[in-house]
């Protein structure tokens, strides 16, 4: 169980997270809608330990640690000239999930610089090596931005064995279909807390959600 207590996050004078909860259960997949500012960025941050809050966000009963979660940011850096494969080889060590096979359905040219890919082929390479961590919660921001059609129904099969492994994942998107596709309950952020949280069966009441 990932528990989220009280979470709140100022920057000088604003207050960004205002006493934010949140329970999630192994094995659930939760879509994050928000509009540009509503904290979604400052949520993820701070659920990856980079951001400084008070409250509590506990693993299992016990603070949680980086090392229990992985984070697909919107943008990925990568070091100028370095291939796909070489950016692979810092991941390798976990071989539960075997760079072939990951290969195999992103298609993409690991013997290519990385600089050189089209910036879905950056976010399919980038999702590779989060995969390859194999964490028990995974926090995929903005996934779907500049992915081709093929690359989003890839991503819908790897959301669900995510799910099937009872991974934890977190989900943010403009593209409100893909949430609809994907999750199992879609939260709303707003002001700083979540305002409601809605089940798949009343996803549609979302369907004119103002971004």
């Amino acid at each position: 169980m990932l528990e989220i207590k009280n979470l709140s996050v100022s920057f000088k004078d604003k207050n960004v997270l205002k006493g934010l909860n949140l329970n999630l259960k192994e094995g659930s997949i939760i879509g994050l809608l928000g509009k540009n500012g509503a904290g979604k960025t400052t949520l993820f941050e701070s659920l990856y330990q980079n951001q400084k809050y008070t409250g509590e966000i506990l693993w299992n009963n016990e603070k949680l640690k980086r090392k229990s979660i992985s984070y697909l940011e919107t943008e990925n850096y990568f070091y100028p000239y370095i291939t796909g494969k070489e950016y692979l080889e810092y991941f390798s060590e976990n071989e539960q999930q075997s760079v072939s096979e990951l290969t195999r359905k992103f298609k993409l040219p690991l013997n290519k610089f990385v600089q050189d890919y089209s910036s879905g082929m950056k976010k399919k390479i980038a999702l590779m090596g989060m995969l390859m961590l194999d964490k028990p919660i995974n926090i995929l921001d903005e996934p779907f931005n500049g992915v081709d059609f093929e690359g989003v129904h890839i991503l819908y099969e790897i959301i669900r064995e995510l799910k099937d492994k009872n991974k934890i994942v977190v989900i943010s998107s403009h593209i409100i279909e893909t949430l609809f596709h994907t999750c199992d309950k879609i939260a709303i952020l707003e002001e700083g807390v979540i305002k409601d949280i809605f089940d798949r069966s009343d996803f549609d009441q979302l369907s004119n959600f103002k971004f």
